[in-house]
């Protein structure tokens, strides 16, 4: 070890790379009998042995992990242009990690190693102004960065990058130019761009639809535990979407999926409980499951509870709480929602009767495409000429504040 160490700490080959990787892992070696030669070197000012020294506190390898050395001995490293101890530094800042958090302090250390051509530097700061930490939120100036980190192959800016193309965000529009950054990331093995890559293939986005492919990159991205991937890839096998049907692999790629807490895959495992597609009916377990992702405030799934409490259908039947959940669905927009709502207040189901309240919500489903002449007629003709007037300014106001 002590003959290792030596030769790290020696020549100007490894403080050339810059692949944190392999920092991370000689770092891990150390042992407590490493660090005396380690921290001599560092105390004569060894930019190269103060950012291992660093990373040791950081880690715990060999020392007591300690936040605050591990901060001191970076930060010396970094000041003397150390560009993986610059991005560590950056690193530290942005997350408060042995000094007080600092997202301005952040974007400068990842500048410093940006501009020496470290492509995570680069990667990080890119996300610094796609998210406006540390300075004003530039999209042009994030995709400027992610590209220069994209160029040298790094597969979090190329899959970043693909998304700002496929929206336009920073760049110009182009599917084609977001597959071709989704391919880099995918090739790469990293999981959100092999599942990103995947649905370029299933939707003909920037490539000719090949749903076999998608299927092959969700596959991949799915046996790296991407919780998406499993759900996308579980729903295509049991609904035979270009591939044959496997009501088996489709139902435990759905729940790997759910039980990482993915409300699409709880939504959809729920709703095959609820219907009996390749599982045995069951309510009460398609209710547990769709209620995970209601939870987490997906309205499809909210308006599904809703239902669920109104019929009494896998959960004893409580009408309060279906207006509950059909409100929660309702405020998000989900016009389905706004009209079950409107019927509960003009029934009195579950909630005091407000006929004001009803012909509110059922203007405002209505504007949402969400329309029942015969139900409105017969609503309207209950109310008086001043009751129709607040319900229109009550549905004028809520649209207002929900463009």
């Amino acid at each position: 070890m002590i003959a290792l160490l030596l030769g790290l700490l020696g020549g100007t080959s490894f403080a050339q790379q810059s692949d944190m990787a392999a920092a991370v892992k000689r770092v891990s070696r150390f042992t407590a009998q490493d660090i005396p030669s380690v921290q001599r070197k560092s105390e004569r000012g060894d930019p190269q042995a103060q950012f291992m020294l660093g990373l040791a506190y950081s880690m715990g390898a060999g020392v007591k992990p300690d936040p605050a050395e591990a901060f001191r001995w970076m930060s010396s490293s970094a000041k003397a242009g150390h560009m993986l101890a610059q991005n560590e530094l950056g690193s530290m800042y942005a997350s408060g990690e042995g000094v007080s958090q600092n997202d301005q302090e952040a974007l400068e250390w990842f500048r410093k190693a940006a501009q020496q051509g470290y492509s995570d530097a680069q990667f990080n700061l890119g996300t610094c102004y796609l998210l406006g930490s540390g300075a004003d939120r530039n999209m042009e100036t994030a995709a400027h960065w992610f590209l220069k980190a994209a160029e040298q192959g790094n597969a979090s800016a190329a899959d970043t990058l693909g998304r700002m193309s496929l929206f336009g965000d920073g760049v110009p529009a182009s599917e084609e130019a977001a597959a071709k950054w989704f391919r880099l990331a995918a090739e790469a093995g990293l999981p959100q761009g092999e599942y990103d890559f995947a649905n370029l293939y299933r939707h003909g986005q920037g490539v000719p639809k090949d749903l076999a492919a998608a299927i092959h990159w969700l596959t991949k991205a799915a046996e790296q535990g991407k919780a998406e991937a499993q759900t996308n890839l579980g729903s295509m096998l049991c609904d035979g979407e270009g591939v044959a049907r496997n009501c088996e692999q489709g139902i435990r790629w759905l729940r790997k999926g759910a039980e990482q807490g993915d409300s699409e895959g709880q939504n959809s495992l729920g709703h095959r409980y609820l219907t009996g597609q390749c599982v045995p009916k069951n309510a009460k377990t398609a209710f547990d499951w769709v209620l995970k992702a209601a939870e987490k405030g997906m309205a499809e799934a909210e308006i599904t509870i809703a239902a669920m409490y109104r019929e009494g259908n896998g959960v004893d039947q409580n009408l309060s709480s279906a207006v509950s959940w059909y409100t929660k669905a309702a405020e998000q927009g989900n016009a389905s929602a706004q009209f079950s709502l409107a019927v509960m207040y003009a029934e009195g189901q579950g909630i005091p009767r407000d006929l004001v309240l009803a012909y509110q919500w059922l203007l405002i489903a209505q504007d949402r495409g969400q329309a029942d002449p015969q139900f409105r007629t017969l609503l309207k003709n209950e109310l008086t000429v001043e009751q129709r007037k607040a319900a229109q300014e009550g549905a004028a106001d809520w649209l207002a504040r929900h463009q």
